[in-house]
Parts: structure tokens; sequence; C-alpha cells
């Protein structure tokens, strides 16, 4: 077995090259809403850097952007499969950002780049150690990559691409994209699973075009009847008044309350970083960990109608929309999710609302006690200190097809996440310093997991 003082001087040595590679690959304007034409240079990148260190190259397809998938053959006999993305978020509004989105500028320690936090940062991590493996002699577990294309716009296509390619990436464990890697205290955290998202656009149109607002004692306005509707749907303490919604919803076992525990909510600091007066329902600290991933939303994520512009205009709007997002907690499913919402509006009045598109992706959870999951803790403690646990993660990823359809237990390790990476936003950044030291960690992970 390669020695973990080798390991480390090699990366140490190559760790500027490794920076600027990383750099490299965040060059690339890889913006998966702006279609295949954006993420193709991003993805025949990565697809040369990996055939260097892999066994072989290919694209998996089933319809949205393509996912990329390689692998390389270790010497133990277990497999890890490794999910990342090299899609990312637009970058509006780009007047906001310090240097250009996707010309990275490095300074004090910082790498400012749009997708260098999420999730250029794990990719690269991930190809580094394995070129840091390879060049010391061995790479002690079957590794096999899968780096998908559109994560970002919902991963409309992976559940089709982990069916239809079940074989290439069953494994003995799965190493997710890195999370919120680290708490404000510094302290690392794992999280084994995610929520489940439903995402709606709602219309309503009432007339065949806007009216005069003296016209408003006898003729609808669209805009009242979709604030009626959204307000049918949830009260200000977040109950969701669909029927049926709660059915599925899992309750916390005593084991998860045992790991909430241990996590900091972190209130103060959160109020002051984002200005609100009270949290919804007021929890006690020791509830808003449970809260925050057990309560299932009916979030309104954008609305429009009428006239936006400056100063007044008197219109009675023809049309209004909105967006919907629903966070589902295990085993909620984001299908019957969307025909309690369609049954709700109807039942109550507002039959004239239309869905016009519907997307969801289902929550997974996966066995904190699983050997893959073992294995991360160790590392992460013997390289960062003792690591927080997290039953499943707030936000949402395309994780229940891996963990629940093909049975890969699941973890999403430390990486470079911190509160302030701005992910999602102009200035998105990552501490270099955490990006060698994910190398560092993905080298000792496999190598420990290859023993076992």
């Amino acid at each position: 077995m390669i020695s973990t003082s080798a390991v480390d001087t090699y990366i140490e040595q190559n760790s500027r090259r490794f920076v600027e590679e990383l750099k490299e690959l965040c060059s690339f304007p890889s913006i998966s809403n702006h279609g295949l034409d954006a993420v193709k240079p991003a993805r025949d990148w990565l697809a040369q850097s990996l055939g260097r260190f892999t066994d072989r190259v290919e694209t998996l397809e089933a319809g949205g952007m393509p996912a990329l998938y390689a692998e390389v053959r270790g010497t133990g006999k277990r497999k890890i499969l490794l999910y990342q993305h090299y899609d990312v978020q637009p970058v509006d509004p780009v007047d906001l950002w310090s240097s250009p989105p996707f010309e990275p500028n490095e300074k004090d320690g910082r790498i400012v780049a749009r997708g260098v936090a999420d999730d250029k940062a794990d990719v690269m991590a991930r190809i580094h150690a394995l070129e840091t493996l390879k060049s010391l002699g061995e790479v002690p577990v079957t590794l096999r990559f899968l780096i998908e294309g559109e994560e970002e716009i919902g991963s409309k296509s992976f559940e089709k691409i982990a069916h239809d390619h079940a074989d290439k990436l069953r494994a003995d464990g799965c190493l997710w994209e890195s999370g919120t890697s680290f708490d404000d205290a510094g302290r690392p955290t794992l999280q084994f699973g995610c929520r489940g998202l439903l995402y709606v656009t709602l219309r309503v149109r009432l007339l065949d075009f806007d009216q005069h607002s003296g016209f408003a004692s006898i003729y609808p306005s669209a805009a009242m009847y979709m604030i009626g509707a959204l307000a049918s749907l949830r009260d200000q303490d977040m109950n969701i008044k669909m029927e049926g919604f709660y059915d599925r919803a899992i309750k916390p076992t005593e084991a998860d309350r045992r790991m909430m525990a241990k996590i900091d909510p972190e209130v103060d600091k959160r109020r002051k970083l984002v200005g609100f007066e009270k949290l919804v329902r007021d929890p006690k600290p020791e509830q808003v960990i449970e809260q925050m991933l057990f309560l299932p939303t009916c979030n309104v994520a954008g609305i429009a109608s009428g006239y936006q512009g400056p100063g007044s205009k008197t219109v009675l709007p023809a049309e209004a929309m909105a967006k919907l997002d629903f966070r589902l907690v295990p085993d909620q499913d984001p299908n019957e999710v969307l025909a309690q919402l369609r049954k709700h509006l109807d039942k109550n009045g507002f039959e004239k609302v239309e869905i016009l598109a519907g997307e969801g992706e289902k929550p997974a959870r996966s066995d904190v006690d699983s050997a893959i999951a073992k294995t991360v803790i160790e590392s992460v403690r013997e390289l960062h200190g003792e690591p927080v646990l997290w039953p499943f993660m707030p936000a949402t990823g395309p994780m229940h097809p891996v963990v629940a359809d093909l049975g890969v237990p699941t973890v999403l390790p430390v990486g470079v996440g911190r509160p302030d990476n701005r992910i999602h936003a102009p200035n998105e950044n990552i501490h270099a310093a955490d990006y060698v030291d994910t190398i560092r960690l993905m080298c000792r992970i496999w190598q420990r997991f290859g023993e076992g």
C-alpha cells in the first residue's frame, strides 16, 4: 500500500498545477440551460483529462445532456461509484461579479469562478486523486466516474441513464458530490441523503387581454385569482393544506434525533446573515434542524402579473403566472404531490389554474452504518477531526435512482463547501487550500475502502 506521507508529498508537489487545471475547467461556460453547445467543450475537455488515467471513457445519453462515464480497475475487489456534474448555473446578475465569472480569479487564497464550488472542484479533485495514486503505484479500488451534464436543470434524463446503464454504475458504495462540507465553526460535515423536489409552473388566464382597472368591478382579475389559489395551499407556519400531502412523510427516528442533536443550528449567525426576525413556527434551538430536514415545504419561488414598471399603470391583469417548489422528505413522491396539487386546486374553486409543467426528484436516504459511510467517517476524522453527521441534506439531487433503484450506499463527503461559497450566486468561490485537502481525502477514502 502507498504510504500516506508519499501521497501527501505528491499532492503538495503538484498542488499549484492541480489548482491551475481546476481553473482551466472553470473557464468553460458550461451552463446547461443554454443547451448542448454550451456544455460540450467542457465535456470534451474532461473526457480527454479522464482518458489519461482511466481504462475507458464514454458518453451516456438518454435524450438530455450527455453524461461522461469512465472506469479504472483497482487491485481490490471493491468498487466505488463517483457522482459529480460538469454543468453550472447561469451567472446573472453578471454586474455583481468582482471579476468575469468564466475567467477564474485567485486572490487571498480564494478562487472565484462560476462552478468552482458547484461542482467542478469535486470533478477535478477526484481526477487529481486518481493521478496521485496511479503515479505512485496502484489504485486499490475500482473507480466508476459518472459526471452528469444537466444537474443544474433538474437531471431530467439521469434516472433513465441510471436504469439503462445499471451494470456500469452498481458499486459497493457511492461518493456523491460534496455538500456543505464545513459549518460556520469549521467542523467537517457529512450527509447521507437528500430531500426530494417538485417544481411546477402555474398559469391562469381569465381575459383575452389586460383591461383598464375601471372595469375591475365587473371583470375578473387573474392576479387576485392566482393569489387566492396560492393562499389556499398553506399558511404562514408552513402547514400545507393539500389533502394527503403528509401521508407518506416519514418522522425522524430516535437515531436521527441523536444525530441531529450534535448539529449546531447557528440561529444567531444565520439571523445576522439573512436578516429574519424569527423562523417559521418559531422553533426552539433544539428543534431547528429537525424542522429544516423533516418539515416538507410549499414555497412560492416566483409570481408575475400585471404592470411591473416604474410609476403607475392602472391595469386589470388578464393573466398571472407563478412558480412553486415543494421540498419533500422521505418517502414522499413528487408525482403523487403533483396529483394532490391538481386535486386541491379543483376542489377549492381554482380549476382555472393550469399546471403548465411539473418536474420532480424523489428524496433519498442511505445507511449511516454502511461500509462506505464508516470509511468516509474514519477518513474525515483522520484528516479534519470529528465530523458532524446529517441524516440527509436540506437540498435535492438525483440520488434516488442510485440509492433506491441500484441499492448503492451513498455518502456526501467533505469537499470544498463552506457557508460563504456563494453557490448559485455572484462571486462563487472556494479556498484553494480546501481543494488540495479534498484531493488528499479522496486518496485516503479510496485506500481505506480498498483495504476492506
